[in-house]
């Protein structure tokens, strides 16, 4: 391995960790937002009670596949309604950055 390598492979595995660390600080932040708690009684009878009542309320999978599919689907109109191979998505996937 020579010294460039070695210099590259240490620039990419900073950004990994950099990486991980997003993910680690996003789990946190979401774990906090998960247990969130917002007070429902009155001032002589506090009660508290989870702002998300379901996991779907927090995360809502299908909404953001959908999202997902009608980029796809907006980027073969423009194409004419033709069938777009996956290397033709991937080619405009990175073209967007």
């Amino acid at each position: 391995m020579t010294l460039t390598e070695f210099l590259y492979k240490k620039y990419a595995q900073e950004y990994k960790e950099i990486d991980e660390l997003y993910k680690l600080h996003l789990a946190a932040f979401l774990n906090r937002n998960a247990t969130l708690t917002k007070n429902v009684g009155t001032d002589k009878k506090p009660k508290e009670e989870f702002v998300y009542k379901k996991f779907d309320d927090f995360f809502d999978y299908d909404r953001i596949i959908k999202q997902v599919d009608e980029g796809f689907t907006k980027k073969e109109e423009k194409k004419g309604n033709k069938r777009l191979s996956p290397a033709e998505l991937a080619a405009i996937r990175n073209r967007k950055g």
